[in-house]
C-alpha cells in the first residue's frame, strides 16, 4: 500500500511539473530533458547551478535511503502500517525543490515578457520556509482558524477515545522500543517534521503550481475548484485511513479556502503554508493526548492495564 501510495503521489508531482514548466515558454519540456525533471535537484544541474542542485540533492538522496534502509522495521498500531516518514521528508523536500526552480523560471520569464501574465509568489524561498513562524503570518484569522480547527478534527477526526495518553505505558517506533515520555518526544518531533513538510510542499504543489498555471490558462474558478478536488482527492490515498470520505471532504474544503485566500493575496503563500502547517501539526499532537490509539503516524503504543 505504501510504495503505491508512493508511486502515485511521485506521478502525479511529475506530470504537475512537467504541465506547469510547459506554461513559462523558456522552461518547455523541449528544453529540459525529462531525466533532469526527475533527477533531485536535476533542474538546477540542468542549468549549471551545481550549488543549488546539490543543497537540494544530497538531503533528497539521504532521506530516500533511510527510508529504504528502515522499511522492513516498520511496525502497524491497529490496522495504520507505521509511516516511513524519512521517505516522505523526501517526496516532500523533492516537491520544494522543483516549485522553487518553477518559481525561478516564471520570474525570469515575466522579467522578459511583460506580456506574460501568470501570477506567482514571488517571496524568497528562505521567507516562505520560516513562514509558519512569523508572528505577522501567526496572527493572521486564517492561521488562527485552523490551528483551532487542527484541535476538533484531533478529537473527533479519531473519534475511539478508549484510551488516552496517561494510560500509556510504551511505544515503539521503527523497530525502538521507548518509555512514554521518551516516546512522546519521537511522536512528537515525527509530527512536527512531517507537518511542516505537508504544509510547505503541498502548499507549493497545489496553491504554488497547480493553482496558478491552471488560473492563466483556463481561469480562476477552474484553478479554484480543479486544484480543490485533486487536493482532496489525493488524501483519500492517505496511509491508515479510519473515514476515507471524513478526510477527502475535509481536505477538499481546506484545499478551497486556502486557495481563495492565496488568489485574494495576489497568490502569496505564507499564510496557507502556516495554516496547513498549524493545523496537521496541532490535529496530531491533540490525538496523542486523547487517543494515541489512533494516532496518524501508525507509532506502536503500548497500553497499561
Amino acid at each position: 500500500m505504501y510504495q503505491r501510495n508512493f508511486y502515485l503521489r511521485f506521478s502525479w508531482l511529475f506530470l504537475t511539473i512537467s504541465f506547469s514548466l510547459s506554461s513559462v515558454s523558456h522552461a518547455s519540456s523541449s528544453e529540459i530533458p525529462t531525466g533532469y525533471l526527475l533527477l533531485p535537484g536535476g533542474t538546477y544541474f540542468y542549468e549549471g547551478d551545481y550549488k543549488t542542485g546539490a543543497a537540494f540533492a544530497i538531503p533528497e538522496v539521504g532521506l530516500l535511503t533511510t527510508g529504504i534502509l528502515i522499511n522492513d522495521k516498520m511496525g502497524k498500531q491497529d490496522k495504520t502500517s507505521e509511516l516511513n516518514v524519512p521517505s516522505l521528508l523526501a517526496f516532500q523536500l523533492y516537491a520544494v525543490d522543483k516549485w522553487s526552480y518553477f518559481q525561478k523560471v516564471a520570474l525570469r520569464e515575466k522579467s522578459e515578457n511583460q506580456e506574460f501574465k501568470l501570477k506567482i509568489d514571488d517571496t524568497p524561498l528562505s521567507e516562505l520556509m520560516l513562514a509558519p513562524f512569523k508572528r505577522e503570518v501567526i496572527s493572521s484569522p486564517l492561521v488562527v482558524a485552523f490551528a483551532l480547527l487542527g484541535i476538533a478534527d484531533g478529537i473527533y477526526g479519531y473519534p475511539e477515545r478508549k484510551r488516552s495518553f496517561s494510560d500509556i505505558d510504551n511505544v515503539t517506533a521503527m523497530g525502538n522500543r521507548m518509555g512514554r515520555d521518551s516516546g512522546t518526544g519521537y511522536y512528537e518531533g515525527m509530527a512536527f517534521a512531517v507537518s511542516y513538510g505537508a504544509g510547505v510542499s503541498e502548499e507549493m504543489l497545489f496553491r504554488g503550481f497547480m493553482l496558478p498555471v491552471i488560473d492563466y490558462k483556463y481561469g480562476k474558478r477552474t484553478g479554484l475548484v480543479s486544484s480543490s478536488l485533486t487536493f482532496g482527492l489525493l488524501h483519500a490515498f492517505n496511509p491508515g485511513l479510519h473515514n476515507p470520505a471524513y478526510t477527502v471532504t475535509q481536505a477538499t474544503v481546506a484545499g478551497f479556502i486556502f486557495g481563495y485566500s492565496v488568489q485574494r493575496d495576489d497568490y502569496k503563500l505564507s499564510k496557507a503554508i502556516a495554516a496547513h502547517f498549524w493545523y496537521d501539526f496541532i490535529s496530531m499532537t491533540t490525538t496523542w493526548l486523547t487517543n494515541p490509539n489512533e494516532n496518524p503516524l501508525g507509532v506502536q503504543v503500548t497500553f497499561r492495564f
